[in-house]
């Protein structure tokens, strides 16, 4: 008798345990093949794993040792004027936390465009909304940076070399618009690329419907850099004419949060 309750009591201790202990998200999707940021979907397997509420996007967020991988396709007209018009933010929480503190901004108005909206000099009208898409994508080149490792905070090119990441963003010939980026681990403050198993969430979150300040380069950026290793898709913008009465229409940001814990290959 001693014998069972003993084991009982063991048992009653793991539950008491296991009910106060944090909940920990599930593991991620390791990315066995490389990716490359071409906005293409040959690297992903579809339909892409999560979707916003209003199923308007669809999204992917994998991991490999060396970097995390995003990919987002969108075949609704209007959530696609949205990423180009408004870009797109990511957020990374390595404390599983929804912390907004570390960001990549993508697409963002490139630095001569200031208010105005143009296309090799020329502001850009609206004549439908397909050649509006072509010119937004025309201008999304740029990308801003904010609390990585290793990167300044500030505006890139997507053709700059000092820094590794990578985005891409393309209109497909079937009306399908693909974001990727690809982000360093090493370059994500508080995390260790190299542990396993450390039983630590992580938060990735999502809006295509981002911050005003995209417009006007107020993003803590103490300078803009010009440069960036990726693919040369387009840059979001259009549309905007300044002034805080377009700033209050703007639509308020709604963020996707997929939390998950680094996955790795046992493999290796």
């Amino acid at each position: 008798m001693k014998t069972i309750g003993a084991v009982a009591a063991i048992v009653l201790c793991l539950i008491l345990y296991s009910s106060c202990s944090p909940k920990l998200a599930p593991v991620g999707h390791y990315q066995d093949t490389p990716v490359i940021a071409d906005g293409n979907t040959d690297d992903w397997k579809l339909p892409l794993r999560f979707s916003n509420p209003q199923y308007t996007f669809e999204y992917t967020v994998t991991n490999d040792k060396k970097n995390v991988y995003i990919c987002i396709l969108s075949k609704d007209e209007a959530t696609q004027l949205k990423m180009l018009r408004y870009g797109i933010n990511i957020y990374f929480d390595p404390k599983g936390g929804k912390n907004k503190n570390i960001k990549l901004e993508f697409p963002v108005r490139k630095p001569e465009q200031n208010q105005n909206n143009y296309n090799n000099g020329e502001p850009i009208r609206n004549s439908g909304t397909k050649l509006s898409k072509d010119q937004l994508l025309l201008q999304s080149d740029y990308y801003n940076t904010k609390g990585f490792s290793n990167i300044e905070n500030g505006q890139f090119s997507v053709g700059d070399t000092k820094n590794s990441i990578q985005v891409a963003l393309r209109l497909h010939d079937d009306s399908t618009l693909v974001y990727e980026a690809i982000i360093p681990i090493n370059d994500i403050p508080d995390v260790n690329q190299y542990a396993r198993g450390t039983g630590k969430n992580f938060d990735v979150g999502i809006a295509v419907n981002a911050s005003q300040n995209r417009y006007n380069n107020n993003n803590n950026s103490p300078r803009p850099s010009y440069g960036m290793r990726g693919m040369h898709m387009g840059m979001g913008g259009g549309g905007y004419r300044g002034g805080s009465q377009q700033q209050n229409q703007q639509p308020k940001e709604e963020v996707n949060w997929y939390e998950f814990r680094l996955a790795f290959n046992n493999k290796q």
